[in-house]
């Protein structure tokens, strides 16, 4: 596993690698500290990078512009900045948590936690009705859930679908933060976005992996628009 660290004050950098190092043990295979957005974006570009923690404030260069740059990305990025009103740009952008200094060890292991998590999503399964039995799937397989009235319906990548007792509001709480919600009835696993069509009068649908035409409001049309762009 890979870490690329950029920020540019020389304490908080090291208390971030010792965090880093004492959370992630032996799963950390190569960790890369910088304090200069020119460094780290050739760092990112060298190999695959699992985790990227940045600052947002590099000796006066924006650290947005390292994940502009860096363009369709595979790794996973943890913002650590005293810029907290920044963080709504954050999330746009894909930003799977946003750290405000000055922070505990406890919040820093909550966004490294929470990193686990969805890197490994199949460690993680949810209860659902299948062929009138209660069965556990894994969260990997959940390709988007549909608002059912009361109720829900999970559609799997294999294209079936299953039962689940809950409405969408909670069914969203019980799962990672990359399953996002496009409409007020469909929420869908940001891991296996494919394509988003734009239609004549404003309409949006999006295509997965597994299904097509699953509609998009337009509140949402944009975080989806930069998810797709990486």
């Amino acid at each position: 596993m890979k870490i690329v660290v950029l920020e540019d004050e020389p304490l908080i950098a090291q208390r971030l690698e010792r965090e880093v190092r004492a959370f992630f043990g032996a799963r950390l295979t190569h960790l890369a500290q910088h304090d200069d957005l020119a460094q780290a974006l050739a760092e990112l570009q060298s190999g695959p990078c699992d985790l990227l923690l940045l600052d947002l404030n590099l000796h006066g260069d924006d650290g947005y512009e390292l994940l502009r740059l860096a363009g369709k990305r595979c790794f996973q990025t943890i913002i650590v900045s005293a810029h907290a009103q920044r963080s709504i740009t954050a999330f746009d952008m894909g930003v799977l948590d946003f750290v405000a200094k000055p922070f505990s060890r406890e919040r820093l292991q909550q966004a490294l936690q929470r990193y686990t998590d969805v890197s490994q999503p199949s460690r993680l399964s949810l209860a659902v009705k299948k062929r009138g039995a209660l069965e556990w799937i894994d969260i990997a397989e959940i390709d988007h859930v549909q608002a059912d009235g009361h109720y829900s319906n999970i559609v799997l990548s294999s294209g079936e679908q299953c039962f689940h007792d809950l409405p969408i509001e909670k069914i969203m709480a019980l799962l990672p933060p990359h399953f996002l919600r496009v409409h007020r009835s469909y929420l869908v696993n940001s891991l296996v976005f494919k394509r988003l069509h734009i239609a004549a009068g404003g309409k949006y649908a999006l295509d997965t992996q597994t299904s097509t035409g699953i509609p998009v409001s337009r509140s949402n049309y944009a975080l989806l628009k930069q998810r797709l762009l990486g």
